[in-house]
């Protein structure tokens, strides 16, 4: 870590934690420097504990501090949140500061658990596009965002056990399928339960990790990772975008797309101009994930400053975008305002 990434972290840790423990503090009538300064260098400590043990023998420990880290941060923001949200109510009505203090812990603490029960569910969405180029309807699934690591074995069961149902013809999985060193084929193998087609592509926490990582994982597997691959499915061309790539380098790449036949382009992250070129060069579908719909409020309020598509279906020209929300979650299983999703996309012909 850098010095100076390491001075934005801890101010925005002391600006969006330290503040709003100080000001429990001091509505409590003390105000005592280290109540502002312990929270950053609580975090930033766990954090880079976590960094160091990354890779070593001591993966329980790694787990413990970075999963503490991350908590650390989403229950921080809902701190941040309600803070400012009760201390205008404190400032406009003058409500005593010792019920302003019981309003924003307890509903901290409220939310915190309402977000957790929220985080092991998994729910289905169905989403039904009008296709040309195909005499026949299509039905298949689309994850993201699984974060094996963050997540376990156990809720990749519970995914596979929400997809075996629905009777696909394929499924796609738009990257972050892991999330840490120490995830083994083991850690997926209920993916092996499914008789269909898996097609996977790379997003960032992919590349966090060291290069052949999810190769190794998914090998003697049946998901096969399509990269910079053209793959056919019938009437169907899938196409991968490597993370690391763009729509047009990659469409470049493999001589463009065929307007003859219905493409589906996976592309991890939903950005504008990505979305917008994918479009112009003839793609019937985008899928994407990254965003996790801001996953925990108010982070959904810091992803719109990112992206503009956040969450379900857009129409970009004549081309459709589809974000699914994640089916996984980064660090805690803690979700409000979003859940973990697994898609159901059904292609009807308009012939």
């Amino acid at each position: 870590m850098t010095a100076m990434r390491f001075i934005i972290m801890f101010f925005g840790v002391l600006v969006i934690f330290g503040l709003p423990v100080w000001n429990l503090a001091r509505l409590r009538e003390s105000k005592h420097v280290l109540w502002m300064i312990s929270p950053p260098v609580i975090f930033i400590s766990a954090f880079v504990v976590s960094n160091l043990l990354e890779g070593s023998q001591y993966s329980g420990l790694f787990l413990f501090t970075r999963h503490f880290a991350y908590y650390l941060m989403i229950v921080g923001l809902m701190l941040f949140g309600f803070s400012l949200l009760f201390m205008l109510i404190h400032y406009a009505f003058k409500v005593r500061k010792n019920i302003i203090f019981w309003l924003i812990v307890g509903t901290t603490l409220v939310y915190a658990l309402g977000a957790r029960i929220n985080g092991e569910r998994v729910i289905v969405k169905n989403i039904n596009l009008p296709a040309e180029n195909i005499n026949r309807e299509y039905r298949f699934v689309h994850i993201t965002d699984l974060h094996n690591g963050s997540t376990d074995k156990v809720h990749a069961q519970h995914v596979v056990d929400k997809i075996k149902p629905l009777d696909p013809e394929f499924m796609v999985i738009t990257g972050d399928f892991i999330d840490e060193y120490h995830v083994t084929t083991d850690d997926i193998s209920p993916f092996n339960q499914l008789d269909f087609p898996i097609f996977l592509i790379t997003g960032n926490h992919e590349y966090y990790l060291e290069p052949g990582k999810i190769q190794e994982v998914i090998e003697g597997t049946d998901i096969l990772l399509i990269d910079d691959m053209r793959i056919s499915f019938e009437e169907l061309d899938i196409i991968g975008v490597n993370e690391l790539a763009t729509v047009d380098l990659t469409l470049q790449t493999l001589g463009g797309i065929n307007p003859d036949r219905y493409s589906i382009l996976l592309d991890h992250q939903p950005k504008t101009d990505e979305a917008i070129r994918a479009s112009e060069n003839g793609a019937e579908l985008m899928l994407s994930g990254h965003t996790h719909k801001g996953q925990v409020w108010p982070f959904n309020y810091l992803i719109q400053l990112g992206f503009k598509y956040v969450g379900g279906l857009y129409e970009i020209g004549d081309m459709f975008l589809y974000v699914n929300q994640g089916t996984g979650t980064l660090g805690p299983k803690m979700r409000i305002g979003s859940a973990n999703e697994v898609t159901l996309i059904t292609l009807e012909p308009t012939q």
